[in-house]
């Protein structure tokens, strides 16, 4: 495929069933099968109270917080992020994000693929 341009809500929420996401829904928004071939970008919606598992893997996150506000666990630190602001989580480290507000948090989550 090549060029797209398409209002985010034309991708399905898909609900993340791994162990330890609570109330974590993920938009692929931009995939190989878009013909990106190096990142992905995923929108990710946590309602009030949910957060993602902490886990780690081999490859870093560059996140921007779109609504809502959260905080992110990152190796020994913690931080609180609210709407515009970015987040970097190098390569190998724990991290979660937990729902802190009281409405929907959004985030879009750039991600090189796994090689």
């Amino acid at each position: 495929m090549g060029f797209k341009a398409i209002h985010f809500s034309a991708v399905k929420a898909e609900e993340v069933k791994e162990p330890g996401f609570e109330w974590v829904r993920v938009r692929w928004l931009i995939t190989k099968d878009d013909g990106a071939k190096n990142f992905a970008m995923r929108l990710f919606e946590i309602e009030p109270g949910g957060q993602s598992a902490h886990h780690s893997h081999g490859w870093e996150h560059e996140a921007f917080i779109l609504e809502g506000q959260c905080l992110v666990k990152c190796g020994d630190e913690e931080r609180l992020a609210g709407e515009g602001c970015v987040v970097f989580i190098p390569p190998n480290a724990p991290h979660s994000f937990r729902n802190t507000g009281n409405r929907s948090l959004r985030f879009l989550c750039i991600v090189p693929y796994e090689e």
